[in-house]
């Protein structure tokens, strides 16, 4: 079992340090789907009672990534195809709103910032870096859903995203080459649309995006089973 550290004097209490450390191991994958999450060795490593550390494993529940069984304990979430298709079932729908009212919302230097950001994510395909270009990628499309102004629909990306985050951290080394180089076109031409304003080819790159995204992680999670 391995949890990242954080500093813990940037918390009012045990409880959000525990939540904060916990939530970010298993989102970078450091807690790997369907570990066992044993309470004296967690409170040994985090410096903390059990009241705290049972508290922020609530927490993580309610937000799908722990699950706690009666008399058996707390595991970390595993992913199935189910959750898979359901993360990016939504990304497609939330982005289809957000690629057209960014389009007509978006100024100059918003859509240079979101340049820059292809650039960047250029850069860390071309040395083969996933898990920078996985960061870049959710800034991307985070980036175009604050454009928008939306308050909920801004936090239900970011929410949908940090489930692709730990999806991407498990997996998405497995199919990086591939998937990079597909979805970094795909990119590039969501970015072109934004600037032009074509509202019609944004909402269908949407889709295709997502979709495509959708079914590398679906066959790599199928091959795995069959190999296993």
């Amino acid at each position: 079992m391995v949890v990242t550290l954080i500093p813990p004097k940037q918390y009012q209490t045990k409880e959000e340090y525990v939540y904060d450390v916990l939530r970010s191991s298993i989102l970078n994958c450091d807690l790997k789907p369907g570990e066992k999450l044993v309470m004296d060795r967690l409170s040994e490593e985090l410096g903390t009672s059990p009241i705290p550390l049972r508290s922020a494993l609530q927490r993580l529940q309610s937000e799908g990534l722990v699950e706690i069984t009666p008399h058996s304990g707390a595991a970390v979430s595993s992913i199935s195809i189910s959750e898979i298709t359901e993360i990016f079932a939504l990304l497609e729908t939330l982005e289809r709103t957000a690629y057209r009212v960014a389009a007509q919302r978006a100024t100059d230097d918003e859509l240079q910032r979101i340049d820059e950001l292809v650039t960047r994510m250029d850069g860390a395909a071309q040395i083969q870096n996933t898990r920078l270009w996985s960061e870049l990628n959710t800034a991307f499309h985070l980036r175009i859903a604050e454009i928008t102004g939306m308050k909920l629909l801004i936090e239900y990306t970011r929410r949908t995203l940090d489930q692709w985050i730990r999806l991407s951290r498990c997996y998405f080394a497995q199919i990086g080459s591939l998937r990079m180089e597909q979805a970094q076109a795909e990119h590039r031409q969501i970015l072109a649309w934004l600037q032009q304003k074509n509202l019609e080819s944004l909402e269908q790159m949407a889709i295709q995006h997502n979709r495509l995204a959708l079914q590398a992680y679906q066959e790599l999670i199928v091959s795995e089973q069959i190999s296993d």
